[in-house]
């Protein structure tokens, strides 16, 4: 059985400013929430048409957490011109803090799923 992570931030590399994150990688960012389980992770980033994958990063973070490479491939303007292309225009590569979850034992209840924290609708235009 593998393990289950929850997220608990989403962070930028040292070497990429905050400006030459894509919109669409933006969005993703601010449809994600500290608490959010993998699986909701890719599927989100699935709606915002990004391919996503994660892989470990040597080491821990100083808060304990392990931490992911989240690398989102993001679509090629071009390949809707040829359909027997699936290229990806660019990946953009996150830090992902996650924390391991305990195993569930035998015959345990499943965990409620995380929900996205309520928005305040005068905020959105910051994100």
């Amino acid at each position: 059985m593998s393990a289950r992570f929850q997220l608990v931030v989403i962070a930028l590399p040292p070497d990429l400013p905050p400006e030459a994150v894509p919109e669409q990688v933006r969005a993703l960012v601010a449809a994600c929430w500290a608490g959010m389980s993998r699986a909701q992770l890719l599927d989100r980033a699935r709606r915002f048409a990004l391919r996503a994958s994660m892989c470990p990063l040597a080491g821990l973070a100083p808060d304990g957490c392990a931490r992911f490479a989240l690398r989102l491939a993001l679509p090629d303007p071009l390949a809707d011109a040829v359909p027997s292309t699936v290229a990806a225009a660019a990946v953009i590569e996150l830090i992902a803090h996650v924390r391991r979850l305990a195993r569930r034992r035998a015959g345990a209840r499943r965990a409620k799923v995380s929900l996205p924290p309520a928005r305040d609708a005068r905020q959105m235009g910051l994100f």
